[in-house]
């Protein structure tokens, strides 16, 4: 080999060992890494290289967190993949754990597999009653009347008390606990956990109703300390003497005997819960009437729309339509036209501003005039007349 040969085989080794020693200097500069979570795994390599540097690991994102190992959805919604995310949800934004929340939805049952016997028509019913007659005989009958005089009897101070915070008349918070639950008779006969499931998770038309209100009661079981799957209520999952559904519970109920503790199975606190209800919902103190009848001409009443929702001039109903209250009415706001339907006429009320506000515990004229028809017969009848 020549002298030149070897010279330009030296050189060509020296300039490869240069450009192999310039890319080991800033490996991070390479392919122009720019990634956050690329650059973050090579700056915990390079700092893994420096003895004396302690690594601490990145905190873990709860949002992501992994099921509790073991956890598995069991019963009448196994595999049920709404619910499955139902349960990520509350424990992601909740903090529920995965182990409290599978095995109470695992414990469910789907209220769907229960259907009630047909029940055979009493042939004694009286079919020429009007609608408000068979109506108002759910809720209006001797046996009732008498609770409610017990009730009120028993639970005086605290209906007084009531009366004074939120300026609600202890007729009314009667009336409501008498038609709701026949003062503490019938609460319900299904779990709330079983109802509020079942209509979130298997199509019932408002599902997505249900699954605010399932979300709304496992938080409130666990502010108020309550198993949530021992709790029994109504059909549409309706809780207590007053049958609030669960978000009416977080916006309105109070601890009314200050135990510590908000329980609308306690007298006292379903109490101060109701009265809190319509206070909240516009209930106005200073209004003494809510219902008052009303004379028309005639025995059926066709001339205007009637029911809650209406509104209309007391002077207009009384010069155009003849419409006139049958007793004094001091109230002066527009009123409602409420139309009673009877086995052979139609009786006609006018409804003030409480009536409606009544209505907003459940949006039905025929509930609102049994609230205060019972409230009222219930009255006159502790008073002795």
């Amino acid at each position: 080999m020549t002298i030149a040969k070897i010279s330009t085989l030296l050189s060509s080794i020296l300039l490869v060992t240069a450009c192999s020693t310039k890319e080991k200097i800033k490996p991070h500069q390479e392919n122009n890494v720019t990634n956050p979570l690329m650059a973050s795994i090579q700056a915990d390599t390079n700092r893994s290289k420096t003895p004396k540097r302690e690594i601490v690991p990145p905190k873990k994102d709860i949002t992501t967190s992994h099921r509790d190992i073991g956890q598995d959805l069991n019963g009448d919604f196994a595999g049920n993949y709404q619910l499955i995310e139902f349960i990520d949800y509350m424990h992601n934004y909740h903090k529920f754990t995965y182990k409290k929340l599978y095995s109470l939805f695992s414990k469910a049952k789907d209220i769907n597999q229960f259907v009630e016997p047909y029940k055979i028509p009493n042939s004694s019913v009286n079919i020429q009653k009007g609608k408000w007659d068979r109506y108002k005989k759910m809720f209006i009958y001797e046996r009732n009347i008498q609770r409610g005089i017990e009730f009120w009897n028993q639970y005086e101070d605290v209906l007084n008390r009531a009366y004074q915070k939120y300026g609600v008349p202890p007729a009314y918070i009667v009336g409501i606990i008498g038609v709701e639950t026949a003062y503490g008779v019938n609460f319900g006969k299904k779990r709330v956990i079983d109802v509020l499931t079942s209509k979130a998770m298997l199509g019932d038309r408002r599902a997505e109703f249900y699954t605010r209100q399932l979300e709304k009661f496992l938080i409130m079981t666990r502010q108020a300390g309550l198993n949530p799957s021992e709790l029994m209520g109504s059909n549409a999952g309706a809780m207590g003497y007053g049958q609030f559904i669960a978000s009416s519970y977080l916006n309105f109920a109070v601890d009314f005997n200050n135990d510590g503790v908000t329980d609308l199975w306690n007298v006292q606190d379903a109490i101060g819960s109701i009265a809190n209800y319509f206070a909240r919902n516009g209930w106005d103190s200073s209004i003494s009437e809510v219902a008052v009848r009303a004379r028309y001409r005639g025995n059926r009443f066709k001339r205007l729309e009637t029911g809650y929702k209406t509104k209309y001039s007391q002077y207009k109903l009384r010069k155009k339509y003849k419409i006139t209250p049958r007793s004094k009415l001091r109230y002066k706001g527009t009123v409602s036209l409420i139309k009673l339907h009877r086995a052979s006429y139609d009786e006609l009320w006018f409804g003030t501003h409480n009536f409606r506000v009544i209505t907003t515990y459940n949006h039905s004229t025929f509930y609102g005039m049994a609230v205060h028809t019972l409230g009222q017969t219930v009255k006159r009848r502790r008073e002795g007349y």
